[in-house]
């Protein structure tokens, strides 16, 4: 049974304290003993239903959070943004936008991975050159992505992705996959300690948690993943 709530302790309490009072002649030792049974049943009901009260609303106030989150999320992305507005001029913001949306055709061809380490090469301060570093990282394989992710991860952790989506946070997270997934355990921990503890907030391209999702990995075999899907 769950603990009473305090009003219905104080409720139960009260009509005890009542029980114990001086009774009237007519009262007996069995009545009392039905009253408080009753009383105690009456006060298990309600714990009962408060009980489902509040499993109906987990998922009511889960999704207000959730809500909030990527609404956060997206606001400090939109203010990044407004950093590079503030720098550049609107034709190199374009420049930039053409290479980044020519690699967005097709992340994998060689176009893309061109377009993409120009970016990294001129305009090595822009917040979307934040995303290609860590496009370039999911894209690639063995040493060099972990060299990618770990770029994106140290240099890049104030760039955004326009729905919310920390770059730094997220190729934390795409590292810790992959070493999860080398078998690398302890570099692997490491780097879910660090967004426990520096990105409690961190949400991937589909606003879940970043932290729910390292639970998933945490129960997972460890076997080489296709990184790029996470």
């Amino acid at each position: 049974m769950r603990t009473p709530t305090a009003a219905t302790a104080a409720l139960l309490a009260a009509t005890m304290f009542a029980c114990a009072s001086p009774a009237k002649a007519q009262d007996t030792q069995p009545d009392k003993d039905a009253q408080i049974a009753e009383l105690t049943e009456r006060v298990a009901e309600l714990e009962r239903r408060l009980a489902d009260l509040e499993e109906q609303a987990l998922p009511l106030i889960e999704q207000a959070r959730n809500q909030q989150r990527r609404d956060n999320a997206k606001a400090a992305a939109r203010a990044r943004m407004r950093q590079d507005r503030g720098k550049y001029s609107p034709e190199i913001l374009g420049e930039v936008e053409n290479l980044y949306q020519t690699a967005n055709k097709d992340w994998r061809s060689p176009g893309a991975v061109a377009a993409l380490e120009k970016l990294v090469n001129e305009y090595p301060d822009l917040n979307r050159t934040g995303c290609a570093i860590l496009y370039l990282g999911q894209m690639s394989q063995g040493p060099k992505k972990v060299d990618y992710l770990t770029q994106a991860m140290n240099d890049f952790g104030d760039c955004y992705y326009g729905d919310g989506v920390n770059v730094g946070a997220y190729a934390t997270y795409h590292l810790a996959w992959y070493h999860w997934g080398e078998g690398n355990y302890d570099d692997a921990i490491k780097l879910i300690d660090k967004i426990n503890n520096d990105h409690p907030d961190a949400i991937d391209h589909r606003g879940r948690a970043l932290t729910d999702l390292l639970k998933e990995l945490q129960t997972s075999d460890p076997q080489p993943l296709n990184h790029a899907e996470h």
